[in-house]
């Protein structure tokens, strides 16, 4: 007979399961009453007891088959030293229902299957933006088809010169449209307009619409300045479009929830699959895991399916110039998604893990670590098909209550990819205020926006991000062409210790401006980059808004087209020290020239344009540029430095492997690990810009 004397783990099945008649201690049921529970909720119970009673052994909780929640899991105190985990193959944790009865059907002239929502008892309509078919995510219908729309105004800018134009300002809840535009939109009251400006999206159910004027009115108001005047290339300007609309349902992999009859349409990638063969997933929860607790460990299971609406509360304070809770909704956060929450949370804990987990289809965030955590680990996961951004780690600001601090996270060996599904502002990893944490060895890449971001605090203010390691991880195929002002690596405000080394960073995009490799914004200070290879991306591949008492080292940054480097608001001291890096250039200065040349410190290094233009700064205003020579002369900057090939292995294969006969090691410069150098196969494959 299995006991707890004799046993550690207790194991739950929805399907063989029972809460009354076995004892937990067993995947399979006997005559003896030994067998798995049947729900999550008797196990946990039996777990609290047995820690109250002051049971301290580690136990596990295994599950036997796949797990639907009708609620959230929590873990919290007395619940500790706990591994949650699948018995055997992999298991699935689910934040909804599964959906069935799928048929042969035809909607809006289109072959496709249905299936018939079940009855709520609260006797409402359905309303979700996320449907999940055979373990991927489908694609909501999408008005324009391609591309997107522009609006004529928007009721809150005025038409003038928007070039100075305050993005706090002028925030509005409707759009005026060419009616043109929307004459073939049915039902355009369940639709929702999503939109892009600056560097956010925003997203707002329908209020209502006026074919007739135009007027566009959202449930929601915009968080920024939302603008229609194109010809300035601001970046208020707006570009939107609708989902959820039934007209343009005719894709494969495309649904459209019907709410009055209740029905959801799907066309199959197949049309001669089986209906009854389909798999398909509702989201009904928000989130999967509270953790509040210590010695948590979370491994080898899939978790998935949770929903993704969004809106934001926060409000600026103009007192305390800080943001708080308010009534009004907003579509969006101010940058990064950055309050909104994750699917999986943790809060007030010690020493927990998240380890070789599948996380996908869920939202808005993946992994969500709030204040008050130390030594929390995510290690090893996959984490895709995100609907904001993957990890999100959110402690407590500089002189707020100790306990909320959130410090010595470890984010290690994750592969992180296709974040911003809907919410396209997603980070890949974002932390704000946390200090002392590694995030290492990770590859992030097909992001909508930054790919790691690391600080909250806009100039020299006081912060609580510090001591943050961001080494050897591989960013690509960050940002899509749609949101402005984003980097590979993104920092922000005073981060004394941090240390930003060995990445291997390309293929950064943007809409308007700002596609960084490495992007120091305002503030930025005391930060070390070193030894990383930033290649292929549409802006200067290392910039500093301003900052100071920084150091750019040992790294190898190459731009087509454009220069390495920019700074763009030059204090009164020294914002860089930049030496023995390698810059390459094809037809571009070096430097942009808004650097200030006259207060960095810039000496030994290795400047190389292989169209041989050789310029390392020209300036527009004087149509005039300057080679080393002169720039020496002029500038008292570059002692040391050298123009010369650095004798690269394989630029066109971005292979950056230095020869061992490189003058770039007579300038003092160190060999950076193989792996940052010459990359994978994927990185031959070159993403058009």
């Amino acid at each position: 007979m299995y006991t707890i004397q004799n046993s550690s783990t207790l194991y739950v099945s929805q399907s063989q399961g029972n809460d009354a008649l076995y004892n937990g201690l067993s995947p399979t049921p006997d005559q003896y009453g030994n067998g798995p529970f049947k729900t999550l909720e008797r196990a946990l119970r039996i777990i609290r007891d047995l820690r109250t009673c002051d049971e301290k052994k580690p136990l596990t909780l295994a599950l036997v088959d796949d797990y639907f929640l009708e609620n959230p899991i929590r873990l919290s105190s007395p619940i500790s030293d706990l591994t949650i985990e699948s018995f055997g193959e992999r298991k699935k944790i689910v934040g909804g229902i599964s959906l069935g009865g799928w048929k042969r059907d035809r909607f809006h002239g289109v072959d496709c299957i249905s299936a018939e929502l079940p009855k709520k008892q609260s006797g409402e309509p359905w309303e979700f933006t996320d449907l999940f078919v055979n373990g991927c995510r489908a694609d909501a219908t999408r008005y324009p088809k391609q591309g997107i729309l522009r609006v004529r105004s928007t009721g809150s800018v005025p038409a003038a010169d928007v070039t100075h134009l305050d993005h706090w300002s002028f925030s509005t809840d409707q759009f005026q449209v060419d009616p043109r535009d929307l004459a073939a939109v049915e039902n355009i009251q369940h639709a929702t307009v999503n939109y892009y400006h600056y560097w956010i999206d925003e997203h707002s159910p329908v209020a209502s619409y006026d074919q007739d004027s135009g007027t566009l009115r959202m449930r929601y108001t915009s968080r920024f300045s939302a603008s229609g005047l194109y010809e300035k290339n601001h970046p208020s300007s707006v570009f939107y479009y609708l989902t959820n609309v039934p007209n343009t349902f005719e894709t494969k992999n495309e649904w459209y929830l019907d709410r009055k009859k209740g029905i959801v349409y799907y066309i199959p990638e197949d049309m001669s699959i089986d209906p009854g063969c389909v798999t398909a997933f509702i989201p009904t929860l928000d989130h999967l895991l509270d953790i509040s607790a210590e010695d948590i460990r979370i491994r080898n299971l899939e978790l998935t399916c949770t929903a993704s609406d969004y809106a934001s509360k926060y409000v600026r304070d103009p007192i305390t110039n800080t943001f708080v809770e308010g009534d009004a909704f907003y579509g969006s956060d101010i940058q990064s998604v950055c309050w909104a929450p994750g699917a999986i949370r943790i809060k007030n804990s010690k020493r927990c893990a998240i380890t070789n987990c599948y996380v996908h289809g869920v939202g808005v965030h993946a992994i969500e670590i709030k204040t008050g955590c130390t030594h929390i680990r995510i290690e090893n996961n996959c984490i895709c098909d995100v609907s904001a951004g993957g990890i999100k780690i959110f402690g407590g600001a500089y002189g707020e209550n100790e306990e909320l601090l959130t410090c010595n996270c470890l984010i290690r060996e994750n592969h992180i990819s296709h974040c911003g599904k809907r919410y396209e502002a997603g980070c890949g990893v974002f932390i704000a205020h946390a200090a002392n944490n590694e995030i290492s060895d990770n590859e992030i890449h097909d992001t909508g926006y930054t790919g790691i971001s690391v600080g909250w605090v806009w100039g020299y203010a006081n912060s609580s991000t510090y001591g943050n390691v961001i080494r050897g991880n591989h960013l690509y195929r960050i940002g899509r062409g749609e949101l402005s002002d984003l980097g590979g690596i993104y920092l922000l405000g005073k981060q004394h210790g941090t240390y930003v080394s060995e990445n291997r960073i390309h293929d950064v995009k943007s809409k308007i401006y700002g596609g960084w490799g490495i992007y120091l914004d305002e503030g930025s200070s005391y930060v070390t980059v070193e030894s990383n290879v930033v290649y292929h991306t549409q802006d200067e591949a290392f910039h500093i808004h301003y900052g100071s008492h920084n150091t750019v080292r040992n790294n190898i940054f190459y731009t087509v087209g454009r220069p390495c480097l920019r700074t763009s608001k030059n204090d009164l001291y020294g914002e860089i020290v930049c030496e023995q890096n390698v810059f390459i250039t094809q037809g571009a200065p070096i430097y942009h020239e808004t650097t200030g040349v006259h207060t960095e410190g810039f000496r030994r290094n290795l400047l190389w344009d292989t169209s041989r233009q050789n310029p390392v700064l020209f300036v527009n205003r004087l149509n005039q540029g300057f080679d080393l020579e002169a720039f020496q002369r002029s500038f008292h900057q570059e002692c040391g430095s050298i123009v010369a090939d650095p004798m690269i292995k394989d630029i066109d294969r971005f292979d950056f492997t230095l020869s061992k006969s490189s003058p770039a090691f007579s300038m003092g410069f160190t060999n950076i690990p193989e792996k940052v150098t010459r990359g994978t196969p994927l990185d031959i494959e070159k993403t058009p810009m």
